[in-house]
């Protein structure tokens, strides 16, 4: 039964669901597949090979890396779901904001939020980075690739 707490067998499962759910988001077009299917062959990949590693594990009859106690992981749930919500948030205002814009500030909240030491420089990167990752992201999709991205609906014009 403790072999079931896993950390990598949990991780395997919530990652086949993830696979499981990117495989079902291809479509017939192009455009519709090729992102949502190689995002679950890279997801499924990864839980495989998680779950491979859970069944040599239990061969080789190592201790299972167990999920402890939620006392004292209470301020990583309390992180993962300030940071579930600033992504929840991020996906309702993608379409008002357009991408760009939202990207930018789901970014700028997460960073901020999860920075560990909120000294001046810490914040100060934790700004400069999101900004240069969404130029770096804006020249990569819309210059390279020409990925169509969902452009502002309460401001139109803005991208």
């Amino acid at each position: 039964m403790q072999r079931l707490m896993d950390r990598d067998l949990l991780t395997a499962l919530v990652l086949f669901g993830i696979g499981a759910v990117a495989w079902s988001g291809s479509g017939d077009d192009v455009k519709d597949w090729i992102f949502p299917l190689l995002a679950a062959y890279l997801v499924l990949g990864i839980a495989v090979a998680l779950l491979a590693r859970v069944i040599f594990a239990a061969v080789m009859r190592q201790a299972p890396d167990i999920v402890d106690g939620f006392r004292e992981n209470r301020i990583v749930i309390v992180d993962l779901l300030v940071f579930s919500a600033i992504v929840l948030v991020y996906i309702l205002v993608m379409n008002g904001l357009g991408f760009w814009l939202a990207s930018f500030l789901m970014l700028l909240l997460a960073s901020t939020y999860l920075t560990m030491n909120k000294t001046r420089r810490n914040l100060i990167l934790a700004a400069v980075v999101p900004l240069c990752a969404c130029i770096l992201a804006y020249f990569i999709f819309l210059r390279v690739f020409y990925v169509p991205l969902p452009e502002a609906t309460w401001w139109p014009g803005v991208s």
